[in-house]
């Protein structure tokens, strides 16, 4: 799973079940399965869809010209960037 994570799969709990049917030859619950990797104090997040892909790189650029102009106008020194 570890290996999974760094190439960015996701794992839902019913795939896991399959795999460990498949591959390992082991039966067990989607919910059992939840529990115990609750128990063992894996996390988990629901994944997001994302049209990311589909931006228009053009209001992307404007859009980071327009930030890049709010962060430089409201920038204030401090002692810390003084330093």
């Amino acid at each position: 799973m570890d290996a999974s994570a760094e190439e960015g799969i996701t794992w839902t709990v019913p795939a896991l079940r399959d795999w460990l049917r498949e591959q390992r030859e082991v039966e067990i619950s989607a919910d059992w399965l939840w529990e115990l990797l609750r128990r063992d104090g894996f996390r988990w997040k629901r994944t997001r869809d994302s049209v990311r892909h589909k931006a228009d790189p053009v209001l992307q650029q404007a859009a980071r010209a327009e930030l890049g102009d709010l962060r430089t106008s409201g920038w204030r020194r401090t002692r810390a960037s003084a330093t």
